[in-house]
């Protein structure tokens, strides 16, 4: 009886440490937000007729930092939380042309899957890197549904006392997350065969939220 009274005594301090420990962090993270008009993400690509480009400037989510990371952006003891979320309605060709967007829209499935998300898993400093704080970031990147791992160097530099702005870049296939790439035919022409590989770069401001006045 003692044996088994210890066990299950056991089984319930563990979680509950567990989730104490998660609370403690959460709770001496310093969280930074997405800021309105703040992000940039641009997506470029071949095809036989021309290269193109698309662009949103609505790139959401979130970066929780522990404060040793948060003091001086090298301090890197634990991963940082990040999230990321882009409306793929917001991406739009440089050319300004509707069909272009609506053919890409049906090709990334947009009813179904409105989003792009990323969610990072690690980050390891770059040796000798100078000037702005620069790392490998290895995290989760969902496109019409499909996740994949995914690498990628980043920069972290602080703009001001609450304000960070993270940028980065890296080369996607489209075939790697379902997508075909686009074909379309214009006027009874061959097909205009898009390439696979894209390459995207970014640029994304986060601030910390603004204290209520008066509080504390």
């Amino acid at each position: 009886m003692k044996i088994k009274l210890n066990r299950a005594l056991w089984n319930c301090v563990i979680p509950a440490a567990l989730l104490l420990a998660g609370s403690l962090r959460a709770q001496g993270a310093i969280r930074y937000e997405a800021q309105p008009g703040g992000g940039k993400v641009r997506i470029e690509g071949t095809s036989t007729l021309h290269d193109w480009a698309v662009e949103s400037h609505a790139v959401g989510g979130f970066m929780e930092l522990a404060p040793g990371f948060d003091a001086d952006l090298k301090t890197l003891t634990t991963p940082p939380k990040v999230e990321v979320n882009i409306p793929v309605r917001q991406l739009k060709n440089l050319e300004g042309k509707k069909s272009m967007d609506n053919v890409m829209y049906e090709h990334m499935k947009l009813k179904d899957y409105q989003a792009i998300k990323y969610r990072l898993l690690d980050l390891t400093a770059k040796a000798g890197a100078t000037g702005a704080s620069q790392f490998e970031a290895k995290g989760e990147l969902t496109v019409s549904g499909v996740t994949r791992t995914n690498t990628m160097a980043i920069k972290m530099e602080r703009t001001d006392k609450t304000r960070i702005k993270v940028s980065g870049a890296t080369s996607l296939k489209m075939t790697d997350f379902g997508i075909k790439p686009p074909a379309p035919s214009i006027l009874g022409l061959a097909p205009i065969k898009t390439g696979d590989e894209v390459n995207l770069t970014f640029d994304w401001t986060v601030a910390q939220p603004e204290k209520p006045s008066g509080g504390q």
